[in-house]
């Protein structure tokens, strides 16, 4: 298998707080809401965000558990990001657009690491790498 791009569906609630948490308190670009799902195109990376019972469609055709169910943490969201005090205000908006930070960003393994879960419960990972962030780039 060799994927030109990489697809994330994630199961929501309710689409307009979604949409409010990501939009407006991340400041993540998007069209809005069409039919039912909303897309953030990310660096290598599509994010859906499909309301429950439309999701659930996708399960059923798929024959997998239960359609529609969203178990908080099932999957973890992670993303490289450029600096510590990046990951210290993404943080911030999180929690400012209604999301948590279930524990204080720290330095595990020789990354700076923070994490929040948006109001569905999904969890994001964000890490800052010092020694990869300095590597040079393959050419």
């Amino acid at each position: 298998m060799k994927p030109k791009t990489v697809v994330l569906s994630l199961p929501v609630a309710d689409l307009e707080r979604s949409l409010r948490f990501y939009r407006d308190g991340l400041g993540l670009s998007t069209e809005g809401i069409d039919g039912g799902a909303i897309l953030f195109e990310l660096p290598n990376l599509s994010l859906f965000l499909i309301e429950r019972e439309e999701y659930g469609t996708y399960t059923e055709r798929a024959g997998v558990g239960t359609p529609g169910a969203a178990v908080p943490g099932a999957c973890v969201i992670s993303c490289a990001i450029g600096s510590k005090a990046e990951v210290d205000d993404t943080l911030a908006r999180a929690v400012a657009a209604g999301g948590a930070v279930p524990k204080p960003a720290g330095t595990y393994d020789g990354s700076y690491m923070g994490y929040f879960t948006d109001a569905d419960g999904h969890l994001w990972e964000l890490v800052f790498n010092a020694q990869t962030q300095s590597a040079p780039t393959p050419e």
